[in-house]
């Protein structure tokens, strides 16, 4: 007995020094990656220190020009969104890592229906992307335990990297221009053959509602200008799709930014890529439209010209 309790012991350790020293090697794959999630989340985890920053879903990642904001704004920004149909439960945990180095001084934070319906292919399992960042915070470990394998990222560092095993082998041949302080462009017009608009017939998911609450007085708690935001779709629901957000803005006293149906945009082709995202020539000129509106509305935090320490 005492002879196998011992073999145990010796295999246990083997697995966990394997284990380990593989996950070390991945992480550093993970670190260098040029593939858009890899490169988005290792940066926006572990590297921003911008006094603006964009968090939201695809949509936000396509649409909000850093350079254009800093060239208004004077003041320091990235795009720390990223695409998967990423909402709330992600958000939330990429907020608890980013707010455990640094404070930025405002956030802009792109809704988007998932963020607070039971949308199809967008539940507590995308807050599985954070994985690499178990342990990194409170809020991302409630996050990951919400995704349902928080204890296997524990015992398991290789775990954590698994589903993105393809893009470390090829990352360094990534898509991502770095110098674009994490906006990916969208290249290409829409073809508007059969679009029609995108309606949301899902049920208001409470638990999401919660956490957008969380946000919001989070940033409230670190005296961080948080401000939510919907960019242009082609074409619009018919419904007061975003009435949740908004009355929650109202409820704790912070702008709530609605574009969502801006005539500049809505049936204009030549500014889209597809029918919910603007390609390169649309991001631009809406990102020259908000930076000069956000300007009159964070005045009071536009004299940091620098990010928190």
């Amino acid at each position: 007995m005492k002879k196998l309790f011992l073999h145990i012991v010796i295999i246990l350790c083997l697995f966990l020094v394997i284990d380990r020293s593989l996950g070390l090697g991945l992480r550093y794959l993970y670190r260098i990656s040029n593939a858009t999630d890899e490169y988005k989340i290792s940066y926006s985890n572990e590297s921003t220190r911008d006094s603006l920053l964009f968090m939201g879903s695809s949509r936000c990642l396509h649409h909000y020009v850093p350079s254009i904001f800093e060239k208004e704004l004077g003041i320091t920004c990235y795009n720390a969104a990223d695409w998967g149909i990423k909402n709330i439960f992600y958000h939330y945990g990429l907020l608890g890592n980013i707010l455990s180095r640094y404070t930025p001084k405002v956030i802009l934070l792109e809704i988007h229906p998932c963020d607070f319906r039971d949308t199809p292919f967008s539940g507590k399992e995308r807050a599985g992307s954070l994985a690499p960042y178990c342990g990194m915070s409170d809020a991302c470990d409630e996050m990951l335990k919400l995704s349902g394998n928080y204890l296997a990222y524990q015992l398991s560092w290789v775990y954590r990297y698994t589903g993105n095993l393809p893009n470390l082998i090829t990352g360094k041949l990534g898509s991502m221009d770095r110098s674009l302080k994490g906006w990916k462009p969208l290249d290409g017009v829409l073809d508007t053959t059969g679009v029609e608009s995108e309606e949301y017939p899902f049920p208001v998911d409470q638990e999401r509602v919660t956490l957008l609450e969380r946000f919001i007085k989070d940033c409230q708690q670190k005296n961080i200008q948080l401000l939510m935001i919907v960019s242009p779709m082609y074409v619009c629901s018919k419904e007061d799709v975003f009435k949740i957000p908004r009355e929650l803005a109202a409820k704790y006293d912070i702008p709530f930014i609605d574009h969502y149906r801006d005539t500049t945009f809505v049936g204009h082709a030549k500014f889209y890529y597809d029918f919910g995202h603007l390609n390169r020539k649309g991001s631009e000129i809406y990102s020259e439209i908000i930076s000069k509106e956000l300007k009159k509305k964070i005045s009071t935090h536009l004299e940091f010209a620098q990010p928190s320490q």
